[in-house]
């Protein structure tokens, strides 16, 4: 019996130490370095714009280019499309 607990103690030993292991070398794998690249700067401009950083991102490959998906159905075309907020009777 006592044989028996005691290759059961050891076998959760090494299964819960297996187990830390997996886990740390996943948390190894997930914090790798950053690719980072520097944005290019217009010489006539003082700060970088929104687009200037987001095309900086997608050639570094943190983000993929999202430019091209906007569709013309997001934006109202149609004088039914908006919204009337506020207006005046008798005009």
């Amino acid at each position: 019996m006592k044989v028996k607990k005691g290759f059961n103690e050891k076998a959760y030993e090494l299964a819960t130490a297996q187990h830390k292991l997996e886990l740390l070398q996943a948390q190894v794998t997930n914090t790798t370095v950053r690719k980072r690249k520097a944005v290019q700067l217009d010489p006539n401009t003082k700060f970088a714009t929104i687009s200037d950083v987001q095309k900086a991102q997608v050639e570094a490959g943190e983000k993929e280019d999202t430019a091209g998906e906007s569709s013309e159905s997001d934006l109202p075309s149609e004088a039914e499309d908006c919204i009337v907020v506020a207006s005046r009777r008798g005009q």
